[in-house]
């Protein structure tokens, strides 16, 4: 049973594709994390840049963006719901009744950011009936690591009145470091540099123009995660109940969980390609001439180690009032989600060492702080099941408001740049930072949404639905380059300022038409036409000055999806399927890039795309104690219009056009494998007569995705092409024992063969040779879990 459709329905009469994934086989499959989803749902595609990732979610091949960067300016593809509230974490799965997947547009149900799918997280409510809890924990090794991941976990349910009850969960989970970072730079006092967070960069043999001294870090990318929840459930009586709930998260981490295998070593700019340098006096080269040592499996290329840090906090009331031909149903929402980070693009500015004056030692530091503020506010009238006609209405607020902030500095640059004449404009105001940027926006949506459904016979169902919403949007984007100074202010002043405020207003429908007819009881045949539609917004590039871009990318346009499916659901003896084959049509589609004179991250929108394929999902018993689990999902996602989005560059004539994405037809879809495979076996032995009062279980589980491609493939000649991700499986087993008292114990290996699982990175084509990278699944994991249930 779920609630898809806004009332509690049989998966088998929902008429669109959708999987159940239920709180028994999230156990059983140690599903903790969207990660982990990704490979136990078959047609879900999930850069997995470590366990705080905020990756886009693929769903039916439905993205154009490439694996570079997990986080998007525009809204993601695949809406995100924990409860009723749309909000988009690295969500810790904890305490969870069962999680929907919704395959293709939900926009009438579920918004205006649902292109290709929802994924609903539905959380365990209290239980009014009787006191339980439960607790464990888990310790594994790690391959490539000297330490241990390790885990805690615990519920506590506890009726307060025969009306009322309180259930309280919380977890830890510490993910061990398996990366290790050989080039993390030594730096000396920050007072060693001007207006700067760390000091100039140590000079490994003590003279002036000496290279750079490196200390290893290993096992860098470790992570800390925390979360919690509380929820108060009060039923009075049959008609009404209140359920109000609280959720946190807290993770931290470091490193990133990629690595750079194919970086052999280079030694930086030669003396005599830097313009500055002399006998008498040489003025060196960005690292002073470094060797930089050659990478292997698990190895990356960061100066400094990158650090993550994030907050969220939630807080919902849902309540529900039967007014006996209706329910009528209220959910209020409020989240504040917040994070700072620690970057480093040093790889990419070293690529252009005179226009920073071919400064000793050169290194890029980077920090940034974010915000979302959330309100989200639902009605919903559901009338009851059993006549000719079924309805859903509703009202739809939210309002987003997001507030982010970065720094940019080259430690160094005002004293060494100032030995040559080359010290910047604001050397003496704001010193080594090299860019601010500052981005806040606001974005408000008010929409009426209703499905009816009319029963024509006891077996066959037609519904029809639509929403309709008024969308607005502010940017308020300010960006200073001060080592460039007044040529690029355009305000007139000299810290190289740029501002740009834009706004922009929607107002639009979207629809959805589906026709369903049960056969008999074990089969059910369905036709589905549904409309996604996912808003534009504004992009705060600069438009005047040496790094202005096009003013006509300023804003980008919603794009709209329109999916068009059918399939058939049934049984077989003690077997379950479903089979479905959709087409997507994905016009104006939004594709994240960066300008080309400002590198600024910018949206533009494409001409169309398609996507087609099938989905079968096939679960059941193959013996009374041998059940399995079986989905595989085929996308064929590619670009149907051939398109060029034009910038502008700086050249010595003037600003030029440059096409900064451009494709041809036929083009494949990044991130989007044609072919998921995910399989899971589960056996039951009988009690073995040592153990009379055990149960002991097997479980495998596995998954295999296909090649795809690492971006867009570009009509341009000289632009870099996209780089090939391989295909890889995972494979997991587990062996589990629990006793008929509530004590448990599971002994399990994750990634059995110790694939690398590569999904997704940053090719040197891009970003030059030390900061390729690739983005890596973890490594084989051996490890216990004991638990207790009272």
């Amino acid at each position: 049973m779920v609630t898809a459709a806004r009332r509690e329905t049989s998966l088998q009469d929902i008429p669109y594709n959708i999987s159940a994934v239920s709180a028994e086989v999230l156990q059983q499959s140690r599903t903790t994390s969207l990660t982990d989803l990704s490979q136990i749902v078959a047609g879900i595609s999930f850069v997995n840049a470590g366990p705080t990732s905020r990756s886009d979610i693929v769903l039916r091949g439905i993205n154009s963006n490439a694996t570079d960067n997990p986080s998007s300016s525009a809204v993601a593809p695949v809406s995100m719901y924990i409860g009723e509230t749309p909000i988009f974490v690295a969500l810790q799965i904890g305490d969870v009744e069962r999680v929907e997947v919704l395959r293709g547009p939900q926009g009438t149900l579920y918004g205006s950011g649902s292109l290709a799918g929802t994924l609903r997280f539905i959380p365990r409510k209290p239980d009014l009936s009787a006191f339980h809890a439960e607790v464990d924990a888990t310790m594994a090794t790690v391959d490539a690591s000297d330490e241990l991941d390790r885990s805690a976990f615990g519920v506590l349910n506890v009726p307060l009145t025969d009306t009322a009850g309180l259930r309280v969960s919380a977890g830890y989970e510490y993910y061990a470091g398996f990366i290790d970072e050989n080039l993390i730079v030594q730096l000396d006092p920050p007072s060693s540099a001007i207006n700067s967070p760390v000091g100039i960069p140590t000079s490994a043999d003590g003279t002036l123009l000496g290279p750079l001294a490196f200390s290893p870090v290993e096992d860098a990318n470790d992570a800390d995660v925390w979360h919690a929840r509380a929820s108060f459930l009060f039923e009075p009586n049959d008609r009404f109940s209140m359920l109000l709930a609280y959720h946190h998260q807290d993770s931290q981490s470091e490193g990133v969980q990629a690595h750079s295998p194919d970086f052999s070593g280079s030694v930086d700019t030669a003396p005599q390609d830097n313009i500055y340098w002399t006998p008498e006096y040489p003025v060196s080269f960005p690292t002073g001439g470094v060797v930089f040592p050659a990478n292997g499996d698990y190895d990356a290329n960061n100066s400094f180690l990158l650090s993550n840090e994030r907050k969220t906090d939630l807080i919902s009331a849902d309540l529900t009032y039967d007014l006996g031909f209706a329910s009528l149903s209220s959910s209020t929402s409020y989240y504040e989600d917040e994070g700072s980070f620690v970057g480093d693009n040093t790889g990419l500015l070293s690529l252009y060492p005179d226009f920073y004056g071919f400064i000793p030692r050169m290194v890029d530091y980077q920090t940034g702080d974010n915000q979302d503020e959330g309100l989200v506010q639902e009605l919903r009238l559901v009338s009851d099941t059993g006549g000719k006609l079924d309805y859903v209405v509703g009202l739809f607020y939210q309002r987003l408001k997001t507030d982010s902030t970065g720094f940019q500095w080259i430690p160094g640059q005002t004293y060494f740049g100032g030995l040559v004449g080359f010290a910047g404009a604001n050397a003496d105001t704001l010193g080594d930072v090299n860019v601010i940027a500052s981005t806040r926006t606001d974005f408000k949506d008010l929409a009426v949404f209703g499905e009816l459904t009319w029963h024509v016979t006891d077996d066959w169902q037609i519904t029809g639905g639509v929403r309709k919403f008024e969308q607005e949007f502010e940017i308020a984007d300010a960006t200073a380059f001060p080592f460039c100074g007044a040529p690029c202010d355009n305000g007139g002043g000299t810290l190289g300022n740029t501002f740009v405020e834009s706004s922009s207003d929607v107002s639009d429908q979207i629809f959805k038409l589906n026709t369903s007819y049960t056969v008999n009881s074990d089969l059910n045949i369905y036709a589905n036409y549904a409309e996604g539609f996912r808003r534009g917004g504004s992009s705060g590039i600069p438009v005047s000055g040496p790094f202005a871009g096009n003013p006509e990318l300023l804003t980008y346009d919603p794009d709209q999806t329109r999916n068009y499916e059918i399939g058939a659901k049934g049984s077989f003896g003690s077997h379950t399927y479903s089979v479905a084959l959709f087409y997507i049509d994905w016009t104006n589609f939004q594709v994240e890039d960066s300008a080309a004179a400002s590198g600024s991250a910018v949206v533009v929108n494409g001409a169309s795309a398609r996507s087609q394929g099938i989905e079968v999902e096939l679960n059941g018993a193959l013996t009374d104690r041998l059940t399995y689990r079986f989905g595989y999902a085929y996308a064929s996602a590619e670009v149907s219009e051939a398109f060029s989005v034009l910038d502008l560059e700086n050249s010595p004539a003037g600003p030029v056009p440059v096409a900064i994405v451009e494709a041809s037809k036929g083009d494949p879809l990044p991130n989007a494998p044609e072919h998921s495979v995910t399989l899971a076996m589960d056996y039951t032995h009988p009690a073995p007569a040592f153990l009379p009062s055990w149960d002991v279980r097997w479980n495998l589980n596995g998954n295999y995705r296909s090649s795809t491609l690492s971006q867009l493939v570009s009509a341009n000649p000289a632009d870099p092409p996209p780089f090939k991700i391989d295909d890889f499986s995972l494979v997991n087993v587990s062996l589990n024992f629990e006793d008929t008292k509530g004590v448990s114990l599971s002994l399990y290996v994750n990634n059995l063969f110790n694939e690398l699982g590569v999904t997704g990175g940053s090719d040197r084509g891009n970003v030059g040779l030390r900061s390729e990278q690739f983005f890596v699944a973890r490594p084989r994991t051996v490890g216990i879990r004991a638990g207790y249930r009272f």
